[in-house]
């Protein structure tokens, strides 16, 4: 039984190692999403001056219609002025070629402040674009980042859940149906291990009757307030531990 409640303990061991991975997993199409969000959100910066350069344009261009309407006219007015048989309906028609043509070199005016607004715009742009690229760069590279990390954590993945089978072909059946009974029951955690006098993951403290029997390895012992299996090392399996990290370290 004791070789047994061992490798329960190491099977959840491996099972909380699976459970951060897949959380890994889960988590990192997450980060990914909110970093190209954020990213795109930048992008806007751009592209509300680039509206606004685009406004600039569509301004100019009817200012310019404008011109060509009122330079019409005149040709009209000039016509007619040709063909004016009063001295009176001559002045009148000088008088609105004129008005026409202030009213050109009005617009005109309208339309140099637009182009000097435009080149401001374009340098906007310019320094916009300039802007964004840089933090573009830093979000592409952190998304690559993750976009790595989540190659290598599947990869762990298999490697650890080949390792778990391994781990559960030396297990009982009848242990191993105990197990996935209460892995299911208790959300991953079937398995606590008594670092003193306590339940690690309830907190509860355990009767000290109910520690012998965990100590002595010779049957299941579950905790009186989660129901879990409670699994303990003995001071010769700790102290042969100590001694593995020392050996491995010295290594």
């Amino acid at each position: 039984m004791k070789e047994g409640l061992e490798l329960l303990y190491t099977l959840q061991q491996q099972d909380d190692i699976i459970a951060r991975i897949e959380n890994i997993l889960k988590e990192i199409p997450i980060e990914i999403k909110k970093l190209e969000k954020e990213r795109d959100s930048k992008a806007s910066i751009v592209q509300k001056t680039r509206t606004k350069l685009e406004q600039n344009k569509k301004q100019r261009e009817e200012l310019e219609k404008q011109i060509l309407q009122t330079k019409e006219k005149i040709s009209k007015k000039k016509e007619q002025l040709n063909k004016a048989t009063t001295n009176k309906e001559y002045q009148g028609f000088i008088t609105e070629i004129k008005y026409e043509e202030a009213s050109i070199s009005s617009i005109e005016e309208k339309i140099i402040e637009k182009m000097i607004k435009s080149d401001g715009v374009m340098q906007e742009i310019r320094e916009n674009e300039s802007e964004y690229n840089k933090i573009a760069e830093d979000y592409n590279k952190k998304i690559k980042d993750f976009t790595t990390d989540l190659e290598y954590q599947k990869i762990k993945l298999k490697k650890e859940t080949i390792h778990k089978s391994e781990i559960q072909s030396k297990i009982p059946e009848n242990l191993m149906k105990i197990y996935t009974n209460l892995f299911t029951k208790k959300l991953g955690k079937a398995v606590s291990y008594v670092e003193t006098f306590f339940c690690e993951i309830c907190n509860m403290k355990i009767r000290p009757q109910l520690l012998s029997e965990i100590i002595s390895n010779k049957k299941i012992i579950t905790c009186e307030t989660c129901g879990r299996i409670l699994f303990k090392k003995t001071e010769d399996e700790n102290s042969k531990n100590q001694t593995q990290k020392i050996d491995a370290k010295s290594c």
